[in-house]
């Protein structure tokens, strides 16, 4: 079965095969603990690059308030597919149901993710 594979044991491509499909993948994650995910984010930042603690907190917040998509973009998206190019990235907050707002106040929602 493995000799089948268009690649051999060394990863060494067989013929280039050209493929112009599209594909939309989707994820949809709940955060149950922020101070584990900035500290993830944050480790990825600075062991791919020189980024000093100073350059993570711009980037993704501090601890105490991480820029929550920031994080999840950081760990989340590869920096690059094999053979693909990226077109396209989106991340929203997920849509809660509305509650029932008391009588008299306004209407609160959400514009994370919004412009």
């Amino acid at each position: 079965m493995i000799e089948n594979l268009p690649f051999n044991c060394a990863g060494e491509a067989g013929p280039n095969v050209v493929s112009h499909e599209e594909f939309w993948f989707s994820l949809k994650v709940r955060v149950d603990s922020t101070s584990q995910l900035w500290q993830a984010a944050a480790l990825r930042c600075m062991s791919q690059s020189d980024m000093s603690y100073e350059d993570v907190d711009e980037l993704i917040g501090p601890i105490d308030d991480p820029s929550i998509a920031d994080c999840l973009m950081i760990l989340a998206l590869p920096d690059r597919v094999p053979g693909c190019t990226r077109l396209d990235v989106a991340l929203q907050a997920s849509e809660s149901p509305p509650m029932a707002a008391p009588l008299g106040s306004s209407d609160c929602r959400s514009t994370v993710g919004q412009s």
